[in-house]
């Protein structure tokens, strides 16, 4: 019969998730939170624009994926309303692409 207390393994994955959050937060980002599959997300103030990042809880020199958002407020919404599948909503600018939308919510690829 197995022990039913959890193997030390089966706490190193909440743990180093964990410190992956306070490393985030530490570091300036804003309300860090995990997406559940080995990445987090969090907001993050930069010159211009705030925005959504995302990246893997096992790489913290880098992030993922980056959606611009015009105000704070804006991408805090954004932010609370995703949940960490495809796109998150509202976004003027995606670095990544070079995609941007215009105010009518048109896309285009900025070159």
């Amino acid at each position: 019969m197995r022990d039913s207390r959890p193997t030390e393994v089966e706490y190193e994955e909440p743990l180093r998730t964990l410190r992956a959050l306070q490393f985030l937060k530490d570091s300036g980002y804003v309300s860090p939170k995990p997406l559940g599959d080995g990445r987090w997300a969090a907001l993050f103030r930069f010159m211009f624009t705030w925005a959504i990042v995302v990246g893997r809880v096992d790489d913290m020199n880098t992030y993922d994926n980056r959606w611009c958002y015009h105000t704070e407020g804006a991408a805090r919404v954004a932010f609370e309303n995703w949940s960490g599948d495809g796109e998150p909503d509202g976004w003027h600018r995606h670095p990544l692409t070079g995609r941007r939308r215009g105010e009518n919510g048109e896309e285009y690829i900025n070159f």
